[in-house]
């Protein structure tokens, strides 16, 4: 048996984050926050695609949620290619033996960080917008689910972002760590 291994936890397991390794968090992450949010963020987009326009118990501002919805979908599918295809191969690929090496650039993580941020405020939005998620009696179940749906997301993505901003960056950028940027080496001065 594995330990730690992802694909032994249940989706509500209860995960001490600080114990594992980056390696082994970046597969936490990837399985247990970035897989549940695409479905969950599906399901809403499916509604809003497929239902809304023939749903009329919806209030007005169900269109307002639909292109807030969208643009935060894009957001979170973005930053998690991001980290998928070019933070979490770096992190993997760094031997567990040695300390941690600073091989990414600061600039990606700082667009991560920025990414994390329009996520929040788009979060907040939707929030303000959907009245702090209370169901009312004469909605449709279809967008009583939505809103569930809607929560759901918000829940799992703040989880996300709290776990990748406390945990897994701060252990891949030990503090001392020198951050080399390109543009460092384009002003930098030969020795020669």
């Amino acid at each position: 048996m594995i330990k730690n291994s992802p694909e032994l936890m249940h989706a509500f397991a209860i995960i001490n984050f600080h114990e594992l390794t980056p390696s082994a968090l970046c597969e936490v992450m990837k399985h247990k926050f970035h897989h549940a949010i695409e479905h969950t963020a599906d399901q809403v987009v499916s509604y809003f695609t497929l239902e809304l326009q023939d749903d009329t118990t919806v209030p007005a501002v169900a269109d307002i949620q639909h292109l807030l919805f969208a643009r935060l979908h894009a957001e979170i599918i973005q930053t998690i290619r991001k980290e998928d295809t070019i933070l979490y191969p770096v992190i993997k690929s760094q031997e567990p033996q040695s300390p941690p090496i600073k091989c990414i650039q600061h600039g990606t993580y700082t667009t991560i960080r920025n990414s994390f941020q329009k996520i929040t405020l788009l979060l907040q939005k939707i929030r303000q917008v959907s009245g702090n998620y209370q169901i009312q009696t004469n909605w449709s179940s279809a967008y009583k689910l939505c809103i569930n749906d809607l929560y759901i997301t918000e829940q799992l993505v703040m989880q996300w972002i709290y776990v990748a901003q406390n945990i897994l960056y701060p252990s891949v950028t030990k503090p001392g760590t020198i951050v080399i940027d390109q543009n460092d080496f384009n002003n930098a001065t030969s020795i020669d």
